[in-house]
């Protein structure tokens, strides 16, 4: 498919910087124009005035959250409103759930095909089951939820993460540093733990264990790093490329596979995970995969003495980026 005299509309949440990455490969894959929706919410003082009221007076919570989506939906609203009618090709819509009624409809007076992604567990945020009707092609990344849906939603389809196509220099990698960058999330850290203090007894490795957090560190650990200034998708990518093993610690409301997983195909890292799901995949490879359950960690000595077993090109490029598009938009 040549994307040469086509036009495409990408709409996600600006978190990490991920749709710059995103906005790249759709150059790369050879759109004329790409246009990307991502609008950042910026705390004016009259908004800080208004949650303090809203949380002590009347105890809600919610208000900054519904401050933030009120101006997600009406800054992409107004964007949109400067495209004609039918003269977008193309649009794709990462976290559907953050969208009202009012702008999907917008965007599909816009865009001549809108299809939407949402790459987290459906439970995890419900608001997106009332938006699911509203696509003709509803992408989910977890076969739980498509097979627990699918029925309810006709129009429900399953596909994986992806890695980006970008093309990098090389790097010098240290081969025995295994690394995690993560959010610190209570319902998960147990799992950390676990694998952290296994593999620390493995004194020729280097961890290299980072937590995001923004308030007080909740835990004190030898092996693990707390910070709490963000730092880009790109950023992060610099540390994946340095390691020569991953962790991927999965999140209680899915089951589907993290973009770690990905990250590890095309950059061909080792990956120990939690997540058995890796093991139902065409990729999956015991010199490549790591799955430990509970606290049962056997065969992960010789999971590290192994070598990495590379992958068949044709398995390594169906998960790449530009294959993930042409499945999702049909061509």
């Amino acid at each position: 498919m040549n994307f040469s005299n086509k036009k495409i509309i990408l709409v996600m949440p600006p978190d990490f910087g991920v749709y710059e990455m995103l906005e790249n490969n759709l150059k790369k894959i050879g759109f004329s124009q790409v246009s990307v929706l991502a609008p950042s919410f910026r705390y004016k003082f009259k908004d800080r005035l208004l949650n303090f009221i809203q949380k002590s007076l009347f105890k809600n919570r919610a208000y900054k959250k519904q401050l933030i989506d009120l101006y997600y939906n009406t800054e992409i609203s107004n964007t949109l409103s400067s495209f004609a009618e039918g003269s977008v090709d193309y649009a794709i819509v990462i976290r559907p759930d953050k969208l009202n009624a009012a702008t999907i409809s917008r965007l599909h007076s816009v865009a001549n095909k809108v299809i939407a992604y949402q790459w987290d567990g459906l439970a995890r945020f419900p608001k997106v089951f009332k938006v699911i009707p509203l696509f003709k092609r509803f992408f989910v990344f977890d076969p739980e939820d498509y097979n627990r849906y699918k029925y309810q939603y006709p129009n429900l389809l399953l596909c994986a993460n992806f890695y980006f196509d970008t093309s990098e220099e090389k790097t010098l990698v240290n081969k025995n540093e295994v690394m995690y960058v993560g959010v610190y999330i209570q319902n998960r850290i147990d799992s950390l733990l676990k694998i952290v203090d296994k593999l620390s007894k493995y004194t020729q490795l280097s961890l290299n264990i980072n937590l995001f957090n923004r308030g007080k560190d909740p835990l004190h650990h030898p092996y693990i790093t707390f910070f709490s200034k963000g730092i880009s998708y790109s950023q992060y990518l610099n540390f994946t490329k340095k390691a020569a093993i991953l962790l991927d610690i999965k999140t209680i409301e899915h089951s589907g596979l993290s973009f770690r997983t990905f990250e590890a195909i095309k950059y061909e890292k080792k990956l120990i995970t939690d997540n058995p799901s890796v093991k139902q995949y065409d990729f999956y490879h015991p010199n490549n995969f790591y799955v430990f359950e509970d606290d049962n960690f056997e065969g992960l000595t010789e999971f590290l003495e192994n070598e990495y077993m590379p992958l068949a090109k044709n398995i390594k490029e169906k998960y790449s980026f530009e294959s993930w598009v042409k499945y999702a938009l049909e061509v």
